[in-house]
């Protein structure tokens, strides 16, 4: 038995020298492992920190080309070829480049953004680039801007608010502006093209809640002294400036829409009537039919259809509310009023010419809804009023719109010569006139939407309106 325990120690005594190869193959693989792990996390490692970068240019890229589009949308020729010019700027993580070439009437706008690489200082930038196109065109569209305004026309002497008026809606003044007493304007924007007077307790704004903007081409005075337009003369705004926009009066013709009306003197109804018709003595425009009343106590429709369209319409049904139907541009030579005391509704949109005056008696009430309040959407109901010129020449009065105490009216109105609003009255919309009296304790609110949208018969100016557009499609990078 110790023989052979022997042989055995002997044996395994033979192979300790084995265990030192071990070891060390074991550490050569373990390194190489190693090794092999810390390329391979290095390498993503670099692989990330490119990916990164080159995200980071190419938002740098889109930031570039985003500022060659508004360079171009600002430019006051974007004909000129030399409006996008090659501009480098340094951004949070790197640096953009943009430009645009100009080739007939469409651009091609570039933006490069460029950030170091994290390779190292020796190693090149990571730069991205990406375009598009825009087109330049040329319209002429009606300028719709005096049509958000009380737009007063008059540029000589001075338009006095009294006592307790209230004006919520942009005011527009071609002329000096006198507030008197308790009047307040609340406006979001009040643009005076002359001198701007404040009296007693009248205020633009307030120091709690002021308007959104204030421009005055002159001079502004509080209690009969020259002061500095803001806090010292009553007048509170966001921004204060010196140079209103530059909108003028449009043109009411009214020899062409005698003419061309949907429904008037030479387009009648092709079903049912007007009581009276749309004149007395056409083709001669005189203010003929005298006053007419648009809500008698009987109801009538009149309406005129072409190739099987109804291209016109002008109905009223009496009830509480009453109901008078609206489409078109529409006509008629003589003073248009009301009588109906009860609540008058329309449903439509039309403009309606009156070679005459405009005249709201007392307590009559005319609206787009019925509970006469911000519900009111005039895209959908809107009623303008033109009142004529054939004023002082035959009745002596310049008084084209003439809206009594205690009404209610949402609409527009454009008088060719004065408008006057009594006391205790409530407009909704815009009123573009040459002159105005607006008496005690009336409001003047802005339409809940603003009237941006062209109808027929308004009367507008054309202007030449230049547009740069992305081309679809045009996107590459």
């Amino acid at each position: 038995m110790p023989v052979r325990l022997n042989a055995v120690r002997r044996k395994l005594g033979d192979e300790r020298g084995l265990a030192l190869p071990l070891a060390l193959g074991v550490t050569v693989v373990l390194s190489s492992l190693a090794a092999a792990i810390f390329t391979y996390v290095t390498g993503n490692q670099g692989a990330a920190e490119r990916s990164t970068a080159d995200q980071r240019a190419y938002g740098l890229a889109e930031a570039g080309l985003s500022y060659a589009f508004s360079t171009l949308g600002n430019a006051g020729d974007p004909y000129d070829a030399a409006s996008v010019p090659s501009t480098t700027a340094t951004l949070s993580g790197g640096a953009i480049t943009y430009s645009g070439t100009l080739s007939g009437t469409t651009w091609t706008l570039t933006g490069v953004g460029t950030v170091a690489n994290p390779s190292g200082p020796s190693a090149a930038s990571v730069v991205r680039t990406v375009s598009a196109q825009a087109q330049v065109t040329t319209s002429t569209v009606p300028d719709m801007r005096p049509w958000n305004y009380l737009f007063i026309d008059q540029p000589s002497g001075c338009i006095t608010l009294g006592n307790s008026v209230t004006i919520d809606m942009a005011l527009y003044i071609r002329g000096d502006l006198c507030l008197e007493n308790n009047s307040q304007i609340n406006s979001p924007a009040v643009h005076v093209t002359g001198n701007v007077y404040v009296n007693n307790s009248g205020q633009i704004g307030s120091p709690a809640d002021p308007i959104g903007e204030f421009m005055a081409g002159g001079t502004c005075s509080y209690a009969g002294t020259p002061t500095t337009c803001g806090p010292p003369a009553q007048i509170y705004a966001d921004a204060i400036g010196s140079t209103p926009p530059s909108i003028t009066k449009p043109t009411a013709d009214l020899p062409y829409w005698y003419t061309n009306a949907d429904l008037g003197p030479q387009s009648s109804c092709t079903t049912g009537s007007f009581p009276g018709g749309f004149d007395n003595n056409p083709p001669t425009l005189d203010v003929s039919l005298g006053e007419v009343d648009l809500t008698p106590n009987s109801a009538y429709d009149c309406r005129r259809v072409e190739g099987g369209v109804e291209v016109a319409r002008l109905s009223w049904t009496p009830g509480s509310p009453g109901n008078l139907n609206i489409k078109g541009a529409i006509y008629i030579d003589g003073h248009i009023t009301w009588s109906n005391l009860n609540l008058i509704q329309y449903d439509g949109r039309a403009t309606i010419y009156a070679s005459g005056q405009i005249r709201v008696r007392n307590r009559a009430d005319i609206c787009g809804v019925a509970a006469c309040d911000a519900t009111w959407d005039p895209r959908v109901d809107l009623l303008v009023f033109v009142a004529g010129s054939l004023i002082s020449e035959i009745t002596g009065s310049d008084i084209s719109g003439d809206i009594g105490n205690h009404v209610n009216f949402q609409g527009a109105i454009f008088a060719v010569n004065d408008f006057e609003m009594d006391q205790n009255t409530t407009f909704w919309g815009p009123v573009i006139t040459r002159s105005a009296s607006i008496s005690n304790s009336t409001l003047m609110n802005a339409p809940p939407f603003p009237i941006t949208e062209y109808m027929l018969g308004m009367p507008v100016t054309m202007m030449t309106v230049t547009e740069v557009e992305p081309v679809s499609g045009s996107y590459a990078g």
